[in-house]
């Protein structure tokens, strides 16, 4: 992908809502784009039905297991039984890696977006300021103005670490008051008062790297995990793990991202979160 390389002069020229330093430095891509989840989602969903789906909502997995040939799955209190069998749920994995005697050492963190009522929302349009990624650690991010009369901005691996049963909706303070120092800093005029703060959970292998891999054992079940940052590839991972389980191979090359990598099967393994 083309890019340029941008001293800090040259990203102030460009864009000058940014208060930096001569010792920051930039890539700028022309080519990236904001994927909305909501809208995503919806599509994605509209063409599964399309296609034959049926969808089940607040349906929690109860069993998994191995029944005559085929796969038995428990949810919502109701059996299903299929030929193969896709898992991408996420922060759950574990919970439904367990019923097949498997387990991943991932961590799971309660992380937070804040939306910035900015009075300057003219400056922060797509078409005058682009999606950034502040690349050092701690790590932040951002967004445009899009969907909300707000800009967007988070901390990436900010949160703490909980599990789905224990994570909570209410917003960390500690977590809001890092990214508006922070914002304060280098996008003064991105600030405002707080339109609204969102939380999500992160699911992450140790190198926060993808799982995509039939599961040991069980030649005919499929894991996915996003490892935190999989959304913007989630039609490519429907097709794997689609021609995984109508093909049993695809084109894709997934040695990176197999469930038997080493890292993943370590007693303490260290870990990477840095994209």
């Amino acid at each position: 992908m083309p890019f340029d390389y941008l001293d800090a002069a040259e990203i102030m020229r460009r864009w000058p809502q940014f208060r930096l330093s001569d010792d920051i430095h930039g890539l700028y891509q022309a080519g990236s784009g904001i994927a909305p989840a909501a809208r995503c989602m919806a599509a994605h969903l509209r063409l599964a039905r399309a296609y034959g789906a049926r969808v089940v909502d607040n349906a929690p997995v109860t069993a998994v297991r191995n029944l005559d040939g085929e796969i038995e799955v428990i949810a919502g209190g109701r059996a299903y039984r299929c030929g193969k069998l896709v898992i991408a749920a996420g922060a759950f994995s574990n919970t439904v890696l367990a019923f097949l005697g498997l387990h991943l050492p991932l961590t799971v963190t309660q992380e937070q977006v804040i939306y910035y009522a900015t009075p300057h929302l003219d400056e922060f349009q797509p078409e005058r300021f682009p999606i950034w990624i502040w690349m050092d650690d701690p790590c932040f991010y951002g967004f445009p103005v899009y969907g909300e009369p707000a800009t967007k901005a988070a901390q990436d691996v900010g949160g703490d670490e909980v599990t789905p049963d224990t994570r909570t909706f209410e917003p960390n303070p500690a977590t809001a008051q890092r990214l508006t120092a922070f914002m304060e800093r280098y996008l003064p005029r991105a600030v405002g008062p707080i339109h609204y703060i969102k939380t999500c959970l992160y699911d992450m292998p140790p190198d926060r790297d993808f799982v995509l891999d039939s599961l040991p054992g069980h030649p005919g079940i499929f894991l996915a995990l996003g490892a935190a940052h999989g959304f913007k590839f989630s039609s490519v991972f429907g097709r794997i793990l689609s021609e995984l389980a109508l093909d049993g191979r695809t084109p894709s090359d997934l040695s990176p991202f197999s469930y038997n990598r080493p890292i993943l099967h370590m007693a303490n393994p260290p870990k990477t979160f840095m994209v």
